[in-house]
């Protein structure tokens, strides 16, 4: 179960991240099209992704997001774990803003975690892979937590080329 929902916005980028040119073609009256420009599998292109044009672009993101993350191919997942960053982040935070019932630690988490993110230009990999754990107060009596989460770092054109030239 994902703690945060994953944007059509963020499933672009994540998308974006594993080839940067994947394009959006429309042409179809009926369909929304996710086409790979690099052909980095010998099979089925994960990122290769079609919706009804009903649901919309978002829904077409979507799909190609899911395709990438639960594809099988050994050249994906390899791709998919050279480029990935772990982030790991230790944070305090005063009692009383845990007690506050407006406050929601694992918002905060993630917010944290994107931030450090986007430091190196990366994107969730999987948001369902964010953990926090609890530790000893600090000295100043501040509640003491710490959380992390892997991120999927672009992948440039040049390392899609020299992968390339290694799979044929």
């Amino acid at each position: 179960m994902e703690t945060h929902v994953t944007t059509a916005g963020e499933a672009e980028r994540l998308i974006r991240c594993f080839d940067p040119h994947a394009s959006l073609v429309e042409a179809d009256p009926d369909h929304i099209v996710i086409s790979p420009r690099f052909g980095r599998l010998r099979r089925r292109h994960p990122l290769l992704a079609a919706s009804p044009r009903t649901l919309g672009v978002d829904a077409a993101w979507a799909s190609a997001r899911q395709n990438l993350l639960t594809c099988r191919d050994l050249s994906v997942q390899l791709a998919l774990s050279t480029y990935e960053y772990r982030v790991r982040i230790e944070f305090c935070i005063p009692v009383d803003s845990l007690r506050d019932p407006g406050f929601d630690l694992h918002r905060h988490g993630h917010a944290l975690l994107d931030r450090r993110g986007e430091e190196r230009a990366g994107i969730t990999l999987r948001r369902e892979s964010f953990w926090i754990r609890s530790l000893p107060p600090d000295t100043a009596g501040l509640a003491r937590f710490e959380i992390g989460n892997c991120f999927l770092l672009p992948i440039t054109d040049e390392a899609m080329l020299a992968e390339a030239r290694h799979m044929w």
